[in-house]
């Protein structure tokens, strides 16, 4: 059995999420954004081994205690390779938004799109989508009917794009392109806030329906 538990970390209230085989106790942890020592306290309490620690985006509230975690771990780093120069600046991100500065987290491997991150035996394609930053993924699981999308998409919003590396248009496509085509009924397990489906989005997300286009 697949249980995925988010665990929402930090001042920004990012939701990473322990992902794991009950029946194997492997794991893997995504967006590990704070609170490196709680989250670690989760996964040795399920008796969970994590096997890797995956980066749906560089932002520094997605990945400030990645490092940390991966070093008492001893678990490899995965990102995008797109994502290196925004990872590498999460100091300056950090210090931007008035936060102290953070150390970046070292990549041990990427991940690119087509690719198969798995949890024993249960796979979660990798999709690159574009457009809150360049090398953004999310994590699909069609057997669980759930995907991982960081802040490609929100509850009834999408993601910022007033960042670096960061475009509109980019993120609708990818939205459009990763998020439309699955079912209905697929959770969306988001970056930041509640949960949501794919059905919902496509009826009620303004972004989607057309009523800010015009505004952006």
């Amino acid at each position: 059995m697949l249980d995925i538990q988010a665990t929402t970390v930090g001042p920004l209230w990012v939701n990473s999420y322990l992902v794991w085989d009950r029946a194997t106790g492997e794991g893997i942890l995504i967006d590990p954004g704070d609170e490196g020592k709680r989250l670690i306290e989760l996964i040795r309490h399920n008796g969970v081994k994590i096997k890797n620690i995956v980066i749906t985006h560089g932002h520094f509230d997605h990945v400030k205690d990645a490092g940390y975690v991966s070093s008492v771990l001893k678990a490899p780093v995965l990102a995008h390779r797109d994502e290196i120069p925004l990872i590498e600046h999460v100091s300056e991100q950090a210090e931007m938004f008035g936060f102290p500065p953070v150390r970046p987290p070292r990549i041990d491997s990427y991940l690119g799109d087509g690719d198969t991150v798995f949890v024993s035996s249960y796979g979660f394609e990798v999709h690159n989508t574009p457009g809150h930053s360049p090398g953004s993924i999310i994590l699909y699981n069609k057997s669980e009917g759930a995907a991982i999308v960081g802040d490609l998409i929100f509850f009834e919003s999408v993601g910022r794009t007033d960042l670096p590396g960061g475009d509109y248009d980019t993120l609708l496509s990818s939205i459009k392109r990763h998020i439309l085509i699955l079912p209905d009924s697929t959770r969306l397990l988001t970056g930041h806030g509640e949960p949501t489906t794919v059905g919902h989005e496509r009826a009620y997300n303004p972004f989607l329906t057309g009523m800010y286009r015009d505004e952006t």
